[in-house]
This record gives structure tokens, C-alpha cells and sequence, in this order.
């Protein structure tokens, strides 16, 4: 989100109806939150809300006719951050992310990557409420926070209440997270998120034994090598096939100082290099290739192989011609 709009109230109601989502979609949607909108139903549409951002962190609160939208690989191109959504609606919501899809329930909310392509449609008017920090200050804090897409955060959460009532607060009086305050209330927001994404999952504790946590980490790897191809492949399922917590799964990668999604990203990506690099092993395109390896999105297989190797996929198959 653009810093650049601290803080603006927008309403579609003095507009007239055949306005109303141009003016809505290229406003809101294109320069303010990087979103593409379409109604989602025959009926007139309309919208109104609040949107802050901060340092690093935003937040919306919006009230809209039926509606679908989408994040596109040009629109996720043009954030200059990538931003880990907090999503919450007082209607059920329709989501897709990463090959996943969830119905969610009224006021529960779920973690949507801004990186990666997303699509949330919603049948009925509802409130929405958006709260987004930026993901790299996030994995300071919390190095599982690259885990965190698509998972729900049920509404009874204390803290999922405590982070909507203090974004409410600062809805009210806007002006109070102006200027030097705004570094502040970003960090109260992301420090919010991060003891929400920690301790919304429960799990036993981990055993103390070396040896078990070593066992249970080759156990886990090993399942994961397995299943490495496969774009739905996640700590949820892994943890179920090796009769684990998703909790422990996250926590053991954690003490050797990594995540479970940075391990299967870098084993990935190093599958697809030895592919390029060797093509009389394949004769596929590089799409081909990213699919067999598990990417479900070749902009994102593009991004993350250029920053682990310095070069395109592209770059490394005419090296290797």
C-alpha cells in the first residue's frame, strides 16, 4: 500500500451508479490497496470505507455490495513490499490462494500473502476488515510468518478481538497515528499479528530428548522429499502423515533456524536449477519444469529463483544451451 495515502474515507454514495466501480476500482483498487474489483452479483454496487497506512503496516474497514477480487501478477509487480493480509468479514467469504480454497466463516479471519496470486469473492454485502503488515519486518519477529497463508484465526481468539478493538480505536481517531506516532502503532499492529500467528495453533510441547526432536526432523524431511512435486503439499498434511502437531512441524525447523515453507522453497528451487542446468534431463519449458517442482505460480517461481541464484530460469537454460 502506498504510503502516500495516510488516511482517506472514500464513498461511492454521491457518485452516480455507472461511476461507482470505475471510479471505486481505479481509486481503492488500483492505487490504494493493488486490488483488481467486480461485482459479484446483478445488483448496483456500492462501497464505502476507511483506509490508513503506516509504516509498514495498514489497515481498511470497508462496507461493500457483493464483490469479487482479485491480487494479478501485474498488480502484486507494482508493491514495492510484500504484505501478509489479516482478513475478516461479517459474511462468509470465498478464498483462493496457492491452489488452496477455504469458506470463511463470519467473523473469523485468515492470512492471505500479497506476494502471491488471490482471489476473494463475497455473494452478500458485508463489512470487511483488512490488516496488512509488511511480511520481511514480520519474519523478524516471527520465523514461521511464511507459513501463515490461508491459515484461520478463529473470531474467538482473544487477541484476534484485542487487534480488531485497537484498529477500531485508531478508525475513530485516525489523526492520533499521524507523524511520529505512526512508527508506534505500526509496531503495536505487527506485534499483535505475531502473538496471534504464534499461538492460534495448539500442540503438545516439544520433547526435550535430542535425539527424538533429530528423529522426528529426518522423519519430517524425508516425507517432504517425498512429496515435493506436489503444489499442495503443507506443515498440516506432513504433520498428519508423520502423526505430529503442525505446531511441532513449525517449531523444530524453527530451532534449526529455518521454516518449514523456506526448506520446501529451497528444495524446490534447487530441483528446477538441476533440471535447467542438465537439460538432456528434460526436454519440458521452463512452465513445465516450475509445475513438476511443486510451483503452482510461475511468477512466483520466476521471483524466487532469480533471488536464490542471481539469474532467470531463462538465464540459466541459455547458459547451460
Amino acid at each position: 500500500m502506498d504510503s502516500a495515502f495516510l488516511s482517506q474515507r472514500l464513498s461511492t454514495a454521491s457518485i452516480p451508479a455507472r461511476e461507482r466501480l470505475p471510479m471505486w476500482r481505479e481509486v481503492f483498487g488500483q492505487a490504494m490497496v493493488r486490488i483488481d474489483i467486480e461485482p459479484a452479483a446483478d445488483t448496483p454496487f456500492h462501497a464505502e470505507g476507511t483506509l490508513c497506512a503506516l509504516p509498514g503496516a495498514a489497515y481498511a474497514s470497508v462496507f461493500a455490495s457483493p464483490v469479487r477480487v482479485t491480487r494479478t501478477h501485474c498488480l502484486i509487480a507494482a508493491d514495492p513490499a510484500e504484505m501478509l493480509y489479516l482478513i475478516t468479514a461479517d459474511a462468509p467469504l470465498e478464498i483462493k490462494q496457492g491452489g488452496q480454497e477455504h469458506i470463511l466463516a463470519p467473523g473469523d479471519s485468515i492470512f492471505v500473502r500479497g506476494g502471491e496470486v488471490s482471489a476473494i469473492a463475497c455473494p452478500s454485502r458485508s463489512r470487511f476488515t483488512n490488516i496488512a503488515i509488511a511480511l520481511d519486518d514480520l519474519r523478524a519477529f516471527y520465523s514461521d510468518a511464511d507459513d501463515l497463508a490461508m491459515r484461520v484465526v478463529p473470531r474467538q481468539n482473544d487477541l484476534l478481538g484485542l487487534l480488531h478493538a485497537y484498529v477500531d480505536m485508531l478508525r475513530l481517531r485516525a489523526a492520533a497515528a499521524a507523524g511520529a506516532a505512526g512508527p508506534l502503532v505500526a509496531g503495536h499492529i505487527r506485534d499483535l499479528i505475531a502473538a496471534i500467528a504464534a499461538g492460534d495453533i495448539d500442540g503438545p510441547p516439544l520433547p526435550e530428548q535430542p535425539g527424538v526432536k533429530a528423529a522426528r526432523l529426518r522423519a519430517i524431511k524425508a516425507e517432504v522429499a517425498r512429496r515435493l512435486c506436489d503444489p499442495h503439499l503443507g506443515a498440516e498434511d506432513v504433520a498428519r502423515r508423520c502423526a505430529i502437531s503442525p505446531r511441532y512441524v513449525r517449531r523444530l525447523f524453527q530451532e534449526e533456524g529455518s521454516s518449514f515453507s523456506a526448506h520446501v522453497l529451497g528444495h524446490r528451487l534447487d530441483r528446477a536449477h538441476r533440471l535447467l542446468l542438465h537439460p538432456g534431463q528434460t526436454s519440458g519449458t521452463i512452465s513445465a519444469i516450475a509445475y513438476a517442482c511443486g510451483f503452482g505460480d510461475l511468477s512466483y517461481f520466476n521471483r524466487t529463483f532469480r533471488r536464490r541464484f542471481g539469474m532467470t530460469p531463462s538465464d540459466l537454460r541459455g547458459k547451460s544451451a
